[in-house]
């Protein structure tokens, strides 16, 4: 691999490796877990607008993507889980063990938690949580209702709900099935494979840090080596621990160091996804990315390597907002085009465009307007509602 590489050429090679030009055939349920196997984790958000985020995430990479196709993985199939990662993220089951450490750490922050809020008492009903679910099976937050807590406008009301989320966080019970947003608990051990429900113990930390970091890396495709979103979470935020661990897989060849033209920070990808920086071109495509899709998690990066700057503003104050609620980055072949609102999908409503914003210099053509119009298609065929005949009065002017 060359020491210097193009901004262009890195562009491409992340629109490669994450199938957003349909570089591979992933497709249905299988590409979803194709898809999966590569980044190791996707990020969960529950809001739904146009799907929840890790629906959005996996349209834009699978062809013939549907909800109930993670619906049945997660919670009939139970071939993935949800787990903390980066956030609250999904992965496969097989990866449940190497996360011991990653949950003793978020069993200890939510312990923190606990405190600040003053509920600590919630970890005196653990014993009572555990009966309960023994005796009645799966269980959500509404079927339990253990010591009551002061009202608070943060965290769960109840001491229950906490403390099942304190036995959540530390891995002894999971997310065994969803009904909306609202998560039905049951002991680990009854839900996933026993060759998967167990902790595994690596050797030491250092080995630790080399598998969770490399596999942070190909969660992104590539990532440099700077503090940021990309590195956010247990252990991997420290910086000397990082770095340490990148020089390590770097001498044992796992991952590849390089240099962005115009950046001097040196980025990262494993040795085993180089073959996605050769490409061949073809007819460019437009995707519509999810607000917490994997390329935009170092939001900074993506502003050096794409000119385009994006932040997710549903927790911003309606005042202090740039552009809307629910906003989604428009992909046009490796660059960034523009960025649009939908309104919220209702049942045989067609789907609608609230504001459409294109990017500062932005020539628009006629193939880049039938490329978003067959984007618009595939959206709607995945949100299964009607689409107008034409959208281009939203869309074809500055």
């Amino acid at each position: 691999m060359k020491e210097i590489i193009s901004k262009e050429e890195l562009r491409q090679f992340l629109i490669n490796y994450h199938n957003i030009n349909d570089y591979e055939s992933f497709e249905g349920r299988d590409g979803v877990l194709k898809y999966i196997k590569r980044v190791g984790s996707i990020q969960y958000d529950p809001l739904n607008v146009v799907g929840r985020n890790p629906d959005l995430v996996l349209q834009s990479k699978v062809q013939g993507y549907k909800t109930e196709m993670l619906q049945s993985l997660l919670y009939k199939e139970h071939v993935l889980i949800d787990g903390f990662d980066k956030e609250m993220s999904i992965y496969r089951v097989e990866d449940y063990p190497m996360f011991a450490k990653i949950r003793e750490a978020n069993m200890q922050s939510t312990k923190n938690t606990l405190s600040y809020r003053g509920q600590l008492e919630a970890l005196d009903l653990l014993d009572d949580i555990r009966r309960f679910i023994k005796e009645n099976g799966i269980t959500g937050t509404k079927d339990i209702s253990i010591g009551e807590s002061r009202q608070s406008r943060w965290g769960h009301k109840k001491l229950s709900s906490a403390a099942l989320d304190y036995l959540y966080s530390s891995g002894e019970l999971c997310v065994a099935e969803k009904r909306g947003t609202q998560k039905y608990f049951d002991f680990t051990s009854n839900v996933l494979p026993k060759e998967f429900s167990y902790n595994f113990e690596f050797e030491n930390e250092e080995e630790f840090l080399k598998w969770y970091i490399k596999r942070r890396i190909r969660s992104m495709g590539a990532l440099w080596e700077k503090s940021g979103g990309g590195w956010l979470g247990h252990y991997i935020s420290d910086s000397l621990k990082r770095k340490s661990a990148l020089g390590t897989l770097f001498k044992e060849g796992e991952i590849l160091q390089f240099f962005v033209s115009g950046i001097n920070v040196p980025f990262y990808i494993a040795k085993e996804d180089e073959k996605y920086l050769e490409f061949e071109e073809k007819k460019k495509k437009v995707k519509f990315l999810a607000p917490l899709d994997n390329v935009l998690w170092d939001r900074e990066m993506v502003a050096k390597l794409f000119d385009f700057e994006y932040r997710w503003e549903v927790y911003t104050p309606v005042a202090k907002r740039k552009y809307g609620y629910y906003v989604l980055p428009v992909i046009y072949g490796n660059k960034f085009i523009a960025r649009f609102e939908p309104e919220k999908v209702t049942a045989n409503v067609p789907f609608t465009i609230k504001r459409w914003y294109w990017e500062p210099g932005i020539e628009i053509t006629n193939e880049m307007l039938e490329a978003i119009d067959a984007a618009i298609s595939k959206f709607v065929e995945y949100l299964g509602i009607p689409r107008l005949q034409n959208y281009f009065d939203k869309i074809a002017y500055k």
